[in-house]
């Protein structure tokens, strides 16, 4: 598949897609494959590299302490750190099968976008998911998961909104009627 690609968050502007194909059979297998590895992983990033384009996922907090507490040496840590989270292309030894510095590079792009580098990125997604919560509908899944906490948060994301409507009128009525506690409004809570 013939790509080019600009480096970009893929997750954050869809309506920007960084990617020309030669045809459209191409063009929903790549977006099939993305859908794929968003189910698995989460979010999905991208960075060019001497003309390829790594697709990678964040670091997790445990898997940068192994990282820093078993990898004395830098770059056993940067290859550790670019297996881990380097989902395509799959690169067996990055210290004979790719050229020097990419491992850098790739590592240099996961810290940063897991938010590790600095504070900035942090700060940004704690801001975005902040404006998230303010919708109504956001705060509607955390009740049913307050109420319900034996089904996973993950599962009642995946519910259509009737579903959600339903079990958020029973978890309302079990926390409110059960476990003593008062739900209101932001409206409300202004009066």
């Amino acid at each position: 598949m013939d790509l080019t690609l600009n480096p970009h968050l893929l997750e954050d502007k869809p309506e920007e897609f960084p990617i020309e194909f030669d045809s459209y059979e191409e063009e929903i297998a790549f977006k099939q494959q993305l859908v794929e590895w968003h189910e698995m992983y989460g979010s999905i990033y991208v960075t060019e590299v001497n003309d390829v384009p790594f697709y990678f996922r964040a670091l997790s907090k445990k898997e940068l302490d192994i990282a820093e507490s078993i990898y004395s040496d830098d770059y056993e840590r940067t290859e550790y750190i670019c297996k881990v989270c380097v989902i395509y292309p799959l690169i067996d030894d990055y210290s004979l099968d790719i050229f020097a510095g990419v491992p850098e590079i790739l590592c240099s792009a996961i810290l940063e976008e897991s938010g590790y580098t600095n504070g900035q990125k942090t700060k940004i997604a704690i801001a975005k998911w902040e404006k998230k919560m303010e919708n109504v509908e956001n705060q509607l899944r955390l009740v049913i998961k307050e109420a319900f906490s034996d089904i996973p948060l993950d599962e009642i994301e995946g519910w259509p909104m009737p579903k959600v409507a339903e079990y958020y009128v029973k978890a309302k009525w079990v926390l409110e009627n059960l476990r003593g506690m008062s739900l209101v409004s932001q409206d409300e809570a202004q009066q």
